[in-house]
């Protein structure tokens, strides 16, 4: 039965289905995991896994954003707790609405989206990628009032180190802590989501190809993961993938999982999956990658740039015809052209990658006992800049030659 009142019989019917299609769980369930187990059994082999409610049983937002249901395992959502944060302009998608290969969105204060809530309307809304802990720390609060990283998580190379308590900004995570009027700041990938049942997320892979994990505050999910050797089946014919994975044959063969309430994913790096909320759902996500996953993600990097080169091979042409094939003149200006679109295409060109990596290798996010062994992790470090070193760009982007040579000062003063 759903924690939610306005769904049609047809809804209900579909929720029905849903649930009793779905099989036995066959991924690891934790109730605690050590960072050993997760690096050996998880990071390195890229393998999912669940953590059971007792990982957020002690989470401020588990007490505050549920009303328990007598006799259920599911509970209601408190739309008044979430009052609190009602001026917030958080991004709402319509999932009854497709637009390209997303859902159309707007941005609008959260307060007017529960209001629609709490009178039974938009049962197609739903706030996505809402930058919560960003806010609550902009405002000088501390993110504890809403949750606690379990410790084998907090190795995050993408986000603000965890601290639970509230923190003033640096010079150098000032971009971070900028005062905007918004939620919309694209300087962390600490989200919360929140929508009725049957909104969704279409079938996707997380930005950079990066892990993620999501936590269920409030009711249940469906996820459809799929592993990057597992995508034939998903595509159409023309080599694109399917919006929604339930329009075609089985699925897509895909992972299927139920999330309960309370229960952490983990969804490995590059892995595409697919979200369908059971309930009326809250949930706190993070997209993260750690140097288990660097690898991958210059991989994605790499694959990026390929797509916006072919994308804009015209251009390339252009230049060769201004300034003529002799010399590497028009090589320069072909490689900050795409790194420039490459910026705006995939997040980051090169110059952010290693800038990302440079600030983790010189300020871990957490404690030795937290992370893989240093030698371990300065091996994969040594291995992509090998590996970059032999493209071309190392010969153009000069300004991110120090920020290398300053990751290989880094390494080698950890290796002595």
């Amino acid at each position: 039965m759903s924690n939610w009142p306005t769904i049609s019989v047809e809804q209900q019917q579909e929720l029905g289905r849903l649930i009793a299609g779905n099989p036995p769980r066959e991924i690891p369930i934790y109730d605690e995991l050590s960072y050993q187990d997760f690096l050996y059994n998880h990071l390195i082999p890229n393998q999912p896994f669940i953590l059971s409610p007792v990982s957020t049983s002690t989470w401020s937002a588990s007490s505050n954003f549920r009303i328990p249901i007598p006799s259920s395992t599911v509970s209601t959502p408190n739309l008044a707790a979430l009052r609190r944060y009602a001026h917030h302009v958080v991004p709402v998608a319509n999932t009854l609405q497709q637009q390209f290969s997303e859902f159309e969105r707007i941005e609008r204060p959260l307060g007017e989206v529960l209001d629609l809530w709490e009178r039974g309307e938009g049962n197609g809304l739903y706030v996505k990628d809402w930058h919560l802990m960003a806010e609550i720390e902009r405002d000088g609060r501390g993110v504890e009032e809403v949750y606690e990283v379990p410790e084998c998580l907090r190795d995050d190379w993408l986000n603000p180190p965890y601290t639970p308590d509230s923190r003033l900004p640096t010079s150098d995570e000032g971009k971070f802590y900028a005062s905007t009027s918004t939620s919309t700041s694209t300087s962390d990938f600490r989200f919360t989501y929140l929508g009725p049942p049957l909104t969704y997320t279409p079938l996707h892979r997380d930005v950079y190809g990066s892990y993620s994990w999501s936590a269920n505050v409030v009711g249940r999910k469906v996820w459809w993961l799929f592993p990057p050797d597992r995508l034939d089946r998903v595509k159409d014919k023309n080599g694109d993938l399917v919006f929604d994975v339930r329009e075609i044959e089985g699925e897509g063969g895909a992972i299927e999982i139920l999330q309960q309430e309370g229960e952490i994913i983990f969804v490995p790096s590059g892995w595409h999956h697919q979200v369908v909320n059971l309930d009326f759902c809250i949930s706190i996500n993070h997209n993260f990658f750690s140097s288990p996953s660097l690898t991958r993600i210059y991989d994605t990097l790499c694959t990026a740039q390929e797509r916006v080169e072919e994308a804009i091979s015209d251009v390339k042409d252009m230049i060769i015809d201004r300034l003529g094939s002799g010399g590497d003149a028009w090589e320069k200006e072909w490689i900050e052209e795409v790194q420039g679109l490459l910026e705006r295409d995939a997040g980051w060109g090169w110059k952010g990658f290693w800038e990302t990596v440079r600030k983790k290798v010189e300020m871990p996010p957490a404690k030795d006992s937290l992370s893989p062994p240093v030698e371990m992790r300065n091996k994969w470090m040594n291995d992509i800049i090998g590996k970059y070193k032999m493209r071309r760009e190392w010969m153009y982007l000069e300004e991110v030659h120090q920020i290398v040579a300053d990751i290989e000062i880094s390494i080698t003063s950890q290796n002595t």
